[in-house]
């Protein structure tokens, strides 16, 4: 979090994610196994986990604002963030939708360009050793073609802030 600034607090990110994910109308089974895996990281506690997203899911459908939930560390913020990044791009094939998402995760988890591309070495060794050596290369490929959209993305939602 920037000096100054507000805490980054787990209501608001789920919110931000959220917005992306209905804005086309079409919320796919990609798309709510990320809302899914999102929930699980973002929300701890057994009744946050059952009644937080449902509740944030049905602000964002009226327009409300939302806010509050607790504080996420910086460390947590990262974690999150990469194993965000992980299950996105491990999914076979990761669509516009999804790369928005990883964007506008970014951006309220406030990652900086430094932990972004830590996060991005760590998926890469997790690649390393969890993927067959002949398909690694085009994997690496694919991954790095889909940071590049993502940062394409990321890079336009700081300029509507």
């Amino acid at each position: 979090m920037p000096e100054g600034g507000e805490p980054v607090r787990t209501c608001a990110v789920y919110a931000s994610v959220t917005e992306i994910l209905l804005s086309d109308g079409v919320l796919t089974r990609e798309e709510q196994r990320l809302a899914t895996k999102l929930a699980i990281l973002l929300f701890k506690t057994d009744d946050d986990l059952k009644s937080r997203p449902g509740e944030i899911y049905k602000s964002v459908l009226a327009g409300e604002t939302v806010d509050g939930g607790r504080v996420i560390g910086k460390n947590e913020r990262v974690q999150i963030y990469r194993d965000m990044f992980e299950a996105a791009f491990m999914n076979a094939s990761l669509s516009h939708d999804e790369m928005a998402v990883i964007a506008m995760l970014r951006s309220s988890l406030e990652i900086t360009d430094e932990e972004h591309e830590r996060a991005i070495e760590l998926v890469k060794a997790s690649l390393e050793e969890s993927v067959e050596p002949k398909l690694l290369e085009k994997v690496k490929d694919e991954l790095t073609s889909v940071i590049d959209m993502v940062g394409g993305m990321f890079d336009s939602i700081l300029t509507k802030r």
